[in-house]
């Protein structure tokens, strides 16, 4: 016996910004199971990816911008101009 898909009964949908501001839509009227989905989702997210380990070689974590930064040229990570070979 074939099982029916599934209904769809609540969505909360996310969006990042590149100037750092978040949307949110979606069922988020009912504060308890908004919350509930979001520690659900963030939970799925943390079992399949695991914790970060963006790292540079010396063990500090490395941030990552959302947009485009001047970045100095250092011993750690030489900057190379872009189709130049070492």
């Amino acid at each position: 016996m074939n099982q029916a898909p599934p209904n769809q009964v609540a969505y909360i949908t996310l969006r990042l910004m590149d100037s750092g501001e978040m949307s949110i839509e979606g069922n988020v009227g009912d504060v308890g199971l908004a919350a509930g989905m979001l520690a659900s989702a963030r939970q799925s997210v943390m079992n399949r990816m695991g914790t970060p380990k963006l790292l540079d070689p010396l063990g500090k974590p490395i941030e990552v911008p959302n947009r485009e930064v001047d970045a100095p040229e250092g011993h750690v990570y030489p900057l190379e101009a872009v189709g130049s070979k070492a």
